[in-house]
């Protein structure tokens, strides 16, 4: 999944520089701006009200193809337009290749995501670094001791000027290096001051932009924390990774550098065996303790890199659907409550076992989407899978209207809110004192019985999701 996805995120980039001619669009333009109850906050240019704004976005759209050729003709004109409003119309934001935009896309908002290329543009020019298996690891020492060298600095101004003299329309936002506490493309994690420094030089020559992070695509460990621990310890890493305190049979393996990949107490994150690896297992309550920490410490170490903050993590929420409420929580933790999170989900059947139908599998999406923001998620975004028809994505359509005609809802203001295991509630009122209740059961078998104040006990069946006015 990872590769797919940063292989298409750097081709649009790529792209974005090479001329490629495009329409002009004529939309207006969003001021960005972050509350303090974990919102953003936007405005079009004229307006004088900023609203709430819950971001739904897509990397992707399966059924549609982008391209960066003009149609044929007026009928294949309106026929593409026709099925691009079909399959983005619950969508209000996407991840559009620079040079594929079109006329009709143009109420869309368009996530910009230049900043892995653009970093490993730089590193590649820089002679002296090793190269290899372990280039990763040289890469990350490099970078972070030439963070603050103006040259960086001037580089980086310089590649951000070009995205601003290139924009297609004034109605976009960024997104950081994807997985960015993973390392990206790279195989040992991009340092926080690194990331910070990007944020930093976006700020500089855009400063009411909006940067979103997509921190980790699971939260089982990281590089970053066998650093932390390393560092504590000794000091700084030493020149040469020290493979002489991990996993011998890491080094068998064609990615070695995953030996380095550790949860904050110092657990691996893979197992090693006759050059392959594999996860370690955990029992569930295990993995809830250990996936909680992690996150929250790696939130923490990396909130200067952005305006809101989020994962993806599409296997283990559909194996644990309470995972997403859980990840919504350890990165409040470590954030504040004040920054917004937004957070990934599987939008084409990535997870979805072969055996299962698209509607089953998307109840499982739709209870890990309700129950993040029962938990305090404001936007979520969806990967999806270029290898797949679009079966799955069709099936998410419905839901994700449903999803938008329930925001007037989710943006009222919240009174409430109760977690007992797989049970989440959230109790929201409006100005007229009206309640409502959003509520999810991510049990995969067991019914949950519940009190609703002045009404009837409540059943929610596995993985339902309930919402009604009280």
């Amino acid at each position: 999944m990872k590769s797919l996805k940063r292989t298409i995120c750097g081709f649009c980039v790529l792209s974005f520089f090479s001329g490629v001619l495009t329409l002009p669009l004529q939309a207006q333009k969003f001021v960005w701006k972050a509350d303090n109850d974990g919102w953003v906050l936007s405005k079009e240019t004229g307006s004088y009200k900023y609203e709430k704004f819950f971001a739904i976005g897509t990397w992707h759209v399966p059924g549609y193809e982008f391209t960066d050729s003009l149609d044929a003709d007026e009928q294949s004109y309106q026929e593409n337009a026709a099925l691009f409003k079909e399959k983005s119309d619950p969508f209000n934001m996407l991840f559009i290749t620079p040079g594929n935009e079109k006329d009709y896309m143009s109420d869309k908002i368009n996530i910009l995501n230049p900043f892995s290329p653009i970093l490993h543009c730089y590193l590649n020019e820089k002679s002296g670094v090793p190269e290899g298996a372990e280039k990763d690891y040289y890469r990350s020492r490099f970078i972070k001791e030439n963070v603050n060298n103006p040259e960086f600095e001037n580089y980086l101004d310089s590649e951000i000027k070009k995205i601003l003299e290139t924009l297609p329309n004034d109605k976009y936002m960024y997104s950081h290096i994807d997985e960015i506490a993973l390392g990206g493309v790279s195989k040992w994690a991009v340092p926080p001051v690194v990331g910070a420094k990007i944020n930093e030089r976006v700020k500089k020559q855009d400063k009411n932009s909006l940067v979103f992070v997509d921190l980790l695509g699971h939260c089982k460990g990281s590089t970053y924390f066998f650093e932390q621990r390393y560092q504590e310890k000794y000091g700084s890493l030493p020149e040469d990774p020290p493979y002489e305190l991990i996993d011998p049979e890491a080094r068998k393996c064609k990615i070695p550098l995953l030996g380095f990949a550790q949860a904050h107490n110092g657990n691996p994150v893979y197992q090693f065996s006759n050059g392959e690896y594999s996860y370690t297992d955990y029992d569930f309550e295990t993995l809830k303790s250990v996936w909680y920490e992690n996150t929250r410490l790696v939130a923490q170490a990396y909130k200067n890199c952005g305006d809101v903050f989020g994962i993806n993590a599409f296997r283990d929420f559909f194996a644990y659907p309470e995972l997403s409420g859980i990840t919504v929580d350890a990165l409040k933790a470590g954030l504040g409550s004040k920054i917004p999170v937004w957070i990934y989900f599987d939008g084409n059947g990535y997870a979805k076992p072969s055996t299962m139908t698209e509607q089953d599998y998307i109840q499982n999406v739709k209870c890990q989407i309700y129950t993040s923001v029962i938990h305090g998620a404001t936007g979520i975004l969806f990967w999806n899978d270029w290898r797949k028809t679009p079966e799955v994505f069709d099936a998410l359509l419905p839901m994700l209207k449903e999803l938008n005609e329930n925001l007037h809802i989710i943006k009222l203001e919240t009174k409430d809110r109760k977690i007992d295991n797989d049970l989440h509630i959230m109790i929201k009122e409006n100005e007229k004192g009206q309640k409502y209740i959003i509520a999810s059961n991510t049990s995969k078998t067991d019914v949950i019985s519940f009190d609703i104040p002045g009404k009837n006990k409540k059943e929610l069946l596995p993985l339902e999701v309930y919402i009604a006015l009280i």
